[in-house]
């Protein structure tokens, strides 16, 4: 789990250095803060992401958030791809890959924590998390503003599961 986490921040940060030397601030908004439930987190959880720009048609955004639940602390993490129609368009196609980190505080009692429908077991030391598929609709204008995205989530694992999360934000 370690290494996969290593990994997947070594892969973005090296996809945000290249891209920040690469080309010439365009003027678009690539911060957003948001709001999602049902995704993820849970219940609910509140995000950051970056939009990196990758070509005319093709955006990567690295994701984290953060929301509790039953005295736990959960942080989902995710790498989104945007494929629009065009450099400067406000409606894509979201697909991309995540896991949500799960850290039971001092206070919880329990074995079990139910997410989504998705069952995560505290009995062993390392918490089975599932890797988190998300395909869905994202709208975000380029000069920022309100943004939304909803997407279907595919927990896969013993038990996978299918989902719909629903975001609501602000870029800046």
């Amino acid at each position: 789990m370690k290494l996969t986490l290593l990994s997947f921040f070594l892969l973005l940060s090296i996809v945000g250095s290249a891209q920040e030397t690469s080309s010439p601030d365009t003027g678009i908004k690539r911060n957003s803060i948001y709001a999602e439930l049902l995704g993820n987190g849970g219940v609910y959880s509140i995000n950051y992401d970056r939009i990196f720009q990758l070509n005319n048609h093709l955006k990567i955004v690295p994701r984290v958030g953060f929301s509790t639940l039953q005295n736990v602390i959960i942080v989902p993490i995710e790498a989104n791809l945007l494929i629009s129609g065009s450099k400067t368009s406000k409606n894509f196609f979201e697909g991309g890959l995540g896991v949500t980190i799960l850290k039971p505080l001092s206070g919880f009692s329990g074995q079990l924590l139910t997410i989504n429908g998705y069952d995560y077991d505290f009995k062993n030391e390392a918490v089975n998390t599932p890797l988190i598929v998300r395909a869905g609709f994202r709208h975000q204008k380029p000069k920022g503003g309100l943004m939304y995205r909803t997407g279907l989530l595919l927990f896969t694992g013993e038990d996978s599961l299918l989902t719909l999360g629903i975001g609501i934000g602000y870029t800046f």
